[in-house]
């Protein structure tokens, strides 16, 4: 479902390593991301209502991607990426993404899949059968495709660059499987955010679903992610809608760990 793709996108919003503007200039380190902790906050009444942890492996020239989030009513989420680095310093390629929903009791829920190289894209749900509904398609899959975790490295990579017109394509499942194009509001500078002090920037994500837009429009959720400038673009947190479940959803960073 697309609540998925955005809220990824938005609890893997993860932090920068901490180069400094000086190195970040350098193509081989601007699209770099860190190890991660954060909180999964209900926005109404601040209360904590799960835990996430995302982690990411350098492997020569490729990145893993890798993380998990926790509710504390026993639901949980995994994904894995992996991204290859481009020689010119242009934005890591995406190579192979999976994306695994488990119910409280720990069956599976649904499983989202893309394949770069093969084209194959994939949407599989449980429905609490034992004969999974699975939906693919083949297609030509854009350089310019990221989803969750890697869609906001593309994104912290920008802000860093100092970019003011940020678009890229993701992967959804609608239930069947889409690649549509993504847009990100122009980030707005000198933005007070109450979980976090100092001038912020803010951005939106916008999917567009072309001529599905007009059915699809109700349900999109929003979704909004805040960086701190001073701290060389690290994220600091992030608000978003998830439907079916937790409606609403606030991200806080915590101290990253090593």
């Amino acid at each position: 479902m697309v609540w998925r793709i955005i809220a990824a996108a938005v609890v893997l919003l993860i932090s920068l390593t901490s180069t400094g503007l000086a190195r970040a200039a350098d193509g081989a380190t601007l699209f770099d991301l860190a190890n991660t902790d954060i909180k999964i906050v209900n926005p109404d009444n601040l209360e904590v209502i799960g835990h996430a942890h995302y982690k990411v492996t350098h492997q020569d020239r490729a990145m893993i991607f890798e993380g998990e989030n926790r509710f504390l009513n026993g639901e949980y989420d995994r994904e894995v990426q992996r991204v290859e680095r481009q020689a010119d310093g242009a934005p890591p390629l995406l190579i192979k993404y999976e994306h695994s929903f488990f119910n409280a009791d720990g069956s599976p829920e649904s499983i989202d899949a893309l394949d770069a190289q093969s084209g194959m894209l994939a949407c599989t749900h449980f429905h609490g059968s034992a004969a999974p509904d699975v939906r693919q398609s083949k297609v030509a899959v854009p350089a310019d495709t990221y989803v969750g975790s890697t869609q906001l490295m593309l994104l912290v990579g920008r802000l860093r660059e100092g970019a003011r017109a940020i678009a890229m394509h993701t992967f959804i499942c609608l239930p069947g499987p889409h690649i549509i194009p993504l847009t990100v509001t122009p980030p707005v500078a000198n933005v007070k955010w109450s979980m976090h002090p100092g001038d912020l920037v803010k951005v939106e994500m916008v999917p567009d679903f072309g001529w599905l837009g007009p059915l699809a429009g109700p349900f999109v959720p929003k979704a909004y992610g805040w960086f701190d400038p001073a701290d060389n673009y690290n994220y600091v947190g992030g608000l978003f809608d998830r439907f079916y479940r937790h409606r609403h959803l606030m991200m806080v960073r915590g101290a990253s760990p090593p």
